[in-house]
């Protein structure tokens, strides 16, 4: 096995391990919305989601890649936005 194939073995499992993390972060999203309509709340909010891309971006070790994970998470946030405008729309 080349090193271009585990490589990729590793990457294939990070990627499955993204995929259960994206679900479980999503099952929680669903229960803030729920919240959210309940307590007649907004979906957006602001100050908390920049709160928590600088939280995570602080968290990259490697300055060079930071501004990729950032442009990465932002759009996470974009779509559970997304998905919470899409519930609210069903309800």
């Amino acid at each position: 096995m080349t090193r271009l194939d585990k490589d990729r073995e590793m990457i294939d499992e990070i990627d499955r391990q993204l995929v259960e993390l994206f679900e479980k972060r999503f099952a929680i999203v669903k229960d803030i919305i729920d919240y959210k309509i309940e307590k007649r709340m907004p979906i957006l909010d602001s100050g908390r989601e920049a709160e928590i891309v600088q939280k995570n971006c602080d968290r990259i070790e490697n300055d060079d890649i930071r501004p990729y994970f950032k442009a990465l998470y932002k759009y996470m946030i974009s779509l559970s936005r997304d998905y919470q405008k899409e519930i609210v729309d069903e309800k």
